[in-house]
This record gives structure tokens, sequence and C-alpha cells, in this order.
């Protein structure tokens, strides 16, 4: 159900009632029995994307499925697009599934979320947290960013401005990441 809840954007109760008019279609249990609301629901899911309020391209059911079976990439790869939405109270939730199993860039990036608000109340607390954890972990750039988020001056800065400067981080990573790579071909070409 959760899955069904992200890729279409409705509400449990909503989906219960599609359910109900047998708009959607569910998984039936091993037992034969029929899924009933204080029971784990597996929707339909091509039932799930033809009601979809959100935009899916052709290769993201294979993501959703994967993400569904616990996959942590999936599952962070499906909050990025859920993010491309602004759907960001559902892709903080396949965040935090992904950061709970490890996941680096399913940590950076909740971190992120919780940093600026997205998905819920800025919690500049937890939302460092997970960023120091992937930075902990060899996160490149959470590394870079964690001296932004722990400084030592004492400078507050709020989730907006803060979230500038993590993005201005995040590019100034990605753009030597790139420089170094270019002259890494440029050394081997050479």
């Amino acid at each position: 159900m959760s899955t069904a809840i992200s890729v279409t954007g409705l509400s449990k109760r909503t989906l219960w009632r599609r359910i109900a008019e047998g708009v959607l279609r569910t998984e039936c249990f091993s037992d034969g029995s029929a899924p009933q609301p204080s029971h784990q629901t597996r929707v339909a899911l091509d039932d799930a994307l033809t009601i979809s309020l959100l935009s899916w391209g052709v290769d993201d059911r294979a993501l959703m499925v994967q993400a569904d079976a616990g996959l942590a990439q999936a599952q962070c790869d499906f909050a990025l697009l859920l993010l491309g939405q602004a759907a960001d109270v559902e892709a903080v939730v396949w965040l935090r599934r992904a950061a709970e199993q490890a996941h680096l860039d399913g940590m950076y990036w909740l971190g992120r979320c919780l940093i600026a608000g997205r998905g819920g109340a800025v919690d500049r607390h937890q939302g460092v947290d997970w960023v120091a954890r992937a930075a902990n972990h060899g996160h490149v750039i959470a590394l870079a960013m964690v001296q932004v988020l722990y400084d030592p001056t004492g400078q507050m800065l709020d989730a907006a401005a803060l979230d500038a400067a993590l993005d201005g981080i995040e590019r100034r990573v990605v753009v030597q990441a790139l420089a170094e790579a270019a002259r890494e071909l440029r050394a081997v070409s050479s």
C-alpha cells in the first residue's frame, strides 16, 4: 500500500475507496482471502500507475518494484524521483528506508531533506546527524558538508540559507570530481 500511496499521490483512505470501487486490484493472500484495511496490502502496481497523479517514465516501474522489495539503492532512487515531482513527504519515507539500511546516498539525501524541511518540519539536528553518518562512511559530498554543518563560529543559518549553502558545496564537489576525471583522462591519453 505504501508504494501505491507514493506512486499515486493519493491517501490510504482514497486508495481503499478505489479498491472497493474496483478501480484498483489487490494481490490476494496465500490463503486466498481478500485483503482488509488492517492487513498489509499490495496494490497491483499497473493499476496504481494508471490513476497516478504523478508523471512516471517507462523505466520507473522496475525501479518501483525493486524499491518495494526493499532494495536500498532502488528506494533512494525512487525517493529522488519523488523529490523531482515535489512529492517530498513520500520521498522522505523512502529515503529513511534506504538510510536505515546504511545506504550512503539515502543517508545524505535524508539529511538534506530534514535540514531544509522538505517533507516535514525542519529538523536540523537529525538532518545533520544523517549527513554526518554518510560522511563517516566516506560519502564525498557529505564529507565536504560537515565542515559547514559544524561551523566552529557557531553561526546558525536559517533552513533556506543553509540549504542554498549546501547546494553550493555539492556543486563544487561535483565540479572538482569532474575536473579530476578529465585530468586523469588527459594523462591516460597522453
